[in-house]
C-alpha cells in the first residue's frame, strides 16, 4: 500500500507541475480550498508537526476542519506552487500516519487519491484512478 501512495503522490506532483497560475486558485471541489490550498493540504504532515497541530486543535475546540482549513491556507501563503509540488514529491515514500488510534496508511491512501480527484475535476483534468 505505501507504493501504491508514493505513486499518486508523484502522479500528482506530475499533474500540478502542468498546471498554469489560474488552475492553482481555481475554486477545487473542498468547498472551503482552491487547487492551491488543496495541494498544501496534502503535504500538512510534512510541513506541520503533531504536537503544533494538537495546540492548535485545542485552541479551536477540537474542531479539526477550522484546523486543516487555517493551516492548509496559511502553507498555502507561504509557498510556492513548486515548493508545494516538491514538498509533495520529496516527501512520496513517506510512512506518516493520522496520530489518530485506528487512521492508519488506508486513511493515507484514500486522501491522496480522493483529493488528487478534488483538483482534477476542478479544473477538468481527465484522470484515472488505477484500479489497485
Amino acid at each position: 500500500m505505501w507504493d501504491m501512495i508514493a505513486a499518486e503522490r508523484r502522479r500528482l506532483a506530475d499533474d500540478l507541475e502542468r498546471l498554469t497560475a489560474e488552475q492553482w486558485e481555481t475554486q477545487s471541489q473542498c468547498a472551503a480550498w482552491t487547487v492551491r490550498q488543496v495541494a498544501a493540504h496534502l503535504i500538512m504532515p510534512f510541513e506541520v508537526s503533531t504536537l503544533q497541530f494538537l495546540v492548535a486543535m485545542v485552541k479551536n475546540r477540537f474542531d479539526f476542519d477550522e484546523v486543516a482549513i487555517a493551516k492548509s491556507a496559511d502553507i498555502a501563503e507561504r509557498h510556492t506552487t513548486e515548493e508545494l509540488i516538491a514538498t509533495l514529491r520529496d516527501n512520496a515514500h513517506s510512512h506518516w500516519t493520522p496520530p489518530a488510534p485506528g487512521l492508519g496508511k488506508e486513511v493515507v491512501l484514500t486522501e491522496i487519491v480522493v483529493h488528487g480527484q478534488d483538483i482534477r475535476n476542478a479544473i477538468g483534468m481527465e484522470s484515472t484512478v488505477p484500479p489497485g
